[in-house]
């Protein structure tokens, strides 16, 4: 049995349009939240609330170091203040399994601490715009 921790993760950034290539290695304490939509397909006749499944919705969240020569984090502050998306995939290992799309960044969040580094908290949601999500 192989056992995974939090550092075996990979999040990689590119171009939106292609899969993104470029590993970020200033990223911490990432979160994919992953959860099934319902449609209510309840009747009348039952006294029972029914539902079916109709799609997912996925959001990533993730922190990394404010650090104004890290690459990535001038990336994504200029696709934020743009409304530009980018290219994530986020997979559990290497070669492991995940989400590959165009995403775009819905919250840019910056913690200033009195005591410890300042932290950017971002959060990226799939867009359709340029590429469909698919499992990685």
């Amino acid at each position: 049995m192989t056992v995974l921790v939090g550092l075996d993760a990979k999040i990689y950034r590119g171009t939106a349009g292609s899969t993104a290539t470029t590993e970020m290695s200033n990223v911490r304490d990432v979160k994919k939240s992953d959860k099934k939509i319902l449609a209510n397909i309840s009747r009348r006749g039952s006294r029972f609330k029914v539902s079916k499944v109709t799609m997912r919705e996925i959001e990533v969240q993730f922190s990394m170091i404010n650090d104004d020569t890290d690459a990535d984090v001038t990336a994504l502050r200029a696709a934020y203040e743009s409304d530009t998306p980018l290219a994530f995939k986020v997979v559990d290992k290497t070669s492991g399994e995940g989400v590959d799309a165009d995403w775009e960044i819905s919250q840019f969040d910056e913690d200033q601490p009195d005591e410890g580094e300042q932290l950017i908290s971002v959060t990226i949601t799939p867009t359709y715009l340029t590429r469909w999500p698919a499992a990685a």
